[in-house]
């Protein structure tokens, strides 16, 4: 596209003045569009590799653990990290030592999620991109390091769940280097690891929060 000029002229003398041009051309860092020119995917594909914090919401999941807050790592693959919805696939690993037995037990509960989300870039194509997401996924506790059952310890030794992540966080991106932060709050859905009541059969919710930091690559 031609650039638009705009030409302005003294009053007396018709002078000219030098021209200010501006570029049709020229790409805006607040638009919506669906492709960014300077990436060779066009829509941005990121991989981002990191480790954070995570804890359980419910007391009683709390005092079952021998820490309010556990170490966690992530792996997750964004496409469209340049567009304005995208989808993040991602894995999530988190470890916490149990505390419900006794004192010689090295068991520790490992913590295993894959989901995938929807994520609404609210700057698609400026350096600084904050965001949300929502989205769903599977996830695996098992307790490693001793032989556990509901009977006797009131935990079972895996559980397998629906999980509803959402939340927000922050993109910084520069030359294809990628810096994030977010912060989650992963619902937990039919949980059966931990009895909170054996009468009336009822399981402690398995809600947990997130905040962790990453680093990587997009193309």
């Amino acid at each position: 596209m031609q650039s638009i000029k705009k030409w302005a002229y003294v009053a007396f003398g018709c002078s000219l003045v030098v021209p200010v041009v501006a570029s049709a051309d020229e790409s805006d860092p607040y638009d919506y569009s669906w492709h960014e020119a300077s990436l060779e995917s066009g829509i941005g594909v990121s991989t981002i590799l990191g480790g954070g914090i995570s804890g359980f919401t419910d007391s009683h999941m709390r005092d079952t653990v021998s820490s309010d807050v556990n170490g966690l790592w992530d792996l997750r693959v964004t496409l469209g990290s340049h567009t304005p919805l995208a989808l993040d696939i991602g894995y999530v690993g988190t470890a916490a030592d149990i505390d419900v037995l006794d004192n010689t037990s090295n068991a520790t509960l490992i913590g295993s999620t894959v989901e995938g989300a929807l994520r609404y870039n609210i700057l698609p194509h400026y350096a600084w991109n904050p965001y949300l997401f929502a989205g769903m996924g599977w996830q695996n506790y098992s307790v490693s390091g001793e032989d556990v059952n509901l009977s006797d310890a009131g935990i079972n030794d895996s559980d397998n769940s629906i999980v509803f992540p959402m939340g927000g966080g922050i993109a910084y991106r520069d030359s294809g280097f990628v810096a994030d932060v977010r912060g989650v709050f992963r619902a937990n859905t039919d949980s059966s690891l931990v009895v909170e009541n054996a009468r009336s059969n009822t399981y402690v919710p398995l809600h947990t929060w997130e905040a962790s930091a990453a680093l990587g690559y997009e193309f």
